[in-house]
């Protein structure tokens, strides 16, 4: 009977997926995620699976051997994982773009009703039995507003879709990559450029992934763009953000209020310049951590994974898959 294929687990998951796992091949858990112990403990892997933390870069894919045939992100976003490396070595990469969507989107607007209606600020206030503050702090009603959603993937567009139809809101959106029209009829959403959205929207919300584009686009002069009584909200990548800026920003009066589910440092410091403000409502990259998006997660990775350990093309390839088998069998081909 041939070996089973050994799949190495970064950190649990949802028992949906785990399931699913076990029944494709042997699972392997990491005993920690310190560096060594990775490079150790992936040896002789034929699938690699990770949820948020641990970098997967080109040594750790060597560490694993020339078995190694697929790695499979559970969430979105892959800038923890050498997705080049992992190519030019033959590897597949999947994740589970959508399957959170929902669970963001919601998060989303907690935040925009929270900051508008002055929540943390009221709610401290009222645990220190100051009941009559309700009176000095005006909210104000998110219906009719204009939203800026910067990145209509998956996210965006239910941002988007719940913006228009709960809130009456006036849809703005700006995306480097074309956006089918029927995403743009289903959320009333208008194309504009970067700094348009910045500077006519009252809430602007962030859904873009991480790379040498986005990382930093939220800086000092973005924030000067944006109306001074604009709510900020970050779901996406904390790096995206230049968090000090934004400080500052709400320090001088230049920003209403900042939401964020994400930390360019994460965990963050102590000393972290936002938390702890009545101005913002900060979450600790908890907005996918709901029953629905981690049996999504769990179970869309695992299906891939498994899809690939059988030689069968994953369903949500994150790099070319053509690109994968060319590199693949050319080193095969030369030993390599």
């Amino acid at each position: 009977m041939p070996d089973r294929p050994r799949i190495f687990m970064m950190t649990h998951m949802h028992e949906d997926g785990m399931r699913l796992l076990h029944q494709a091949g042997e699972v392997v858990m990491a005993s920690s995620l310190e560096r060594e112990t990775l490079l150790r403990e992936v040896a002789g892997a034929d699938a690699i699976v990770t949820r948020t933390y641990g970098t997967i870069d080109a040594t750790l894919l060597d560490a694993a051997g020339p078995g190694l045939k697929v790695v499979g992100r559970h969430g979105v976003g892959v800038d923890h994982v050498d997705v080049p490396a992992a190519t030019e070595r033959g590897i597949l990469v999947v994740s589970t773009p959508g399957a959170n969507k929902e669970a963001v989107a919601e998060h989303v607007f907690a935040f925009m009703i929270g900051l508008s209606k002055h929540f943390p600020l009221q709610m401290k206030a009222l645990a220190e039995g100051r009941f009559m503050d309700r009176t000095q702090q005006m909210g104000r009603d998110i219906k009719g507003k204009t939203i800026g959603i910067i990145g209509f993937g998956n996210v965006g567009r239910v941002v988007g879709k719940i913006a228009h139809a709960a809130f009456g809101m006036r849809v703005l959106y700006n995306d480097i990559v074309p956006i089918p029209a029927e995403a743009e009829v289903a959320a009333h959403a208008t194309r504009v450029d970067f700094e348009t959205a910045l500077r006519e929207a009252d809430y602007v919300t962030l859904h873009v992934p991480l790379d040498a584009s986005t990382r930093g686009m939220i800086d000092r002069r973005a924030l000067s763009l944006m109306k001074p009584d604009a709510i900020l909200i970050n779901t996406c990548r904390g790096p995206v953000v230049d968090e000090q800026a934004v400080a500052e920003a709400l320090d001088a009066g230049r920003l209403w209020g900042y939401g964020a589910d994400v930390f360019a440092q994460e965990p963050p410091p102590a000393d972290h310049p936002l938390i702890g403000r009545l101005d913002v409502m900060l979450t600790p990259h908890s907005a996918a951590q709901t029953v629905e998006s981690l049996v999504n997660m769990a179970t869309w990775v695992a299906e891939d994974v498994a899809r690939v350990l059988r030689g069968e093309p994953p369903l949500r390839p994150y790099n070319d898959p053509a690109a994968v088998a060319a590199h693949r069998e050319r080193r095969l081909g030369t030993g390599r």
